[in-house]
């Protein structure tokens, strides 16, 4: 039964760790679309087209402008409010992927990442900075590399006085997921769960399936 428990929590906990990280990537995809979209709209790029309708008799205007203008206002809207909601995700990937981890170091069995979102459906991000793992990660090469990205979300953060505030970060959301990657491989060598036993009797380790 210890075995199958401790199985149970570790593929919860890695689940749910990848799962937060898609949501991120999902974020960072609509954030670039919105990208995209606002060059694809860039005067610079569009050919002026003369042309103007006369409203009721009373005045003039040209629809072309007027159509460029509202959509460059929505392009705005949707850019903002994905860059709002990937930098929040991002670092919720990163701070939620870092306590999970230094949970299970400290020898938890926790079944999920734990986060809170507040009244506006963010999540909350704390103000402090990320863990550092050094030491603590076996002999696992990606230790120096995650200190230094740990180092560069946390420098990015001092950089906005007053703490951080939703849509002001720039390049913070890319630094923290990519801090919150590097932990996969040193998740399994923290706790390793218990190898199975397949019907031949065999032993089967968890780490190479799931990572």
């Amino acid at each position: 039964m210890s075995n199958i428990t401790t199985i149970a929590w570790f593929d919860d906990l890695t689940a749910s760790v990848f799962a937060l990280g898609a949501a991120a990537r999902e974020m960072r995809l609509a954030h670039q679309a919105a990208q995209v979209a606002s060059w694809q709209i860039e005067p610079a790029r569009l050919r002026l087209v003369i042309g103007d309708v006369n409203i009721r008799g009373e005045y003039k205007i040209s629809p072309c402008d007027i159509a460029l203008s509202q959509v460059r206002g929505l392009s705005r809207a949707y850019q903002r409010m994905t860059t709002d909601l990937y930098e929040n995700l991002a670092l919720t990937y990163a701070y939620g992927t870092a306590a999970a981890l230094l949970a299970v170091i400290k020898g938890y069995r926790p079944r999920y990442v734990e986060l809170q979102r507040d009244q506006t459906d963010h999540y909350i991000v704390p103000g402090d900075p990320l863990p550092d793992f050094r030491g603590d990660l076996g002999d696992w090469n990606g230790q120096r590399r995650l200190a230094l990205l740990r180092s560069i979300v946390a420098a990015r953060r001092l950089d906005h006085s007053g703490g951080p505030s939703h849509g002001s970060l720039t390049g913070l959301a890319d630094a923290a997921s990519r801090t919150a990657s590097r932990p996969r491989q040193p998740f399994t060598t923290c706790s390793s769960p218990p190898a199975r036993t397949t019907a031949r009797g065999r032993s089967s380790d968890r780490r190479g399936a799931q990572h």
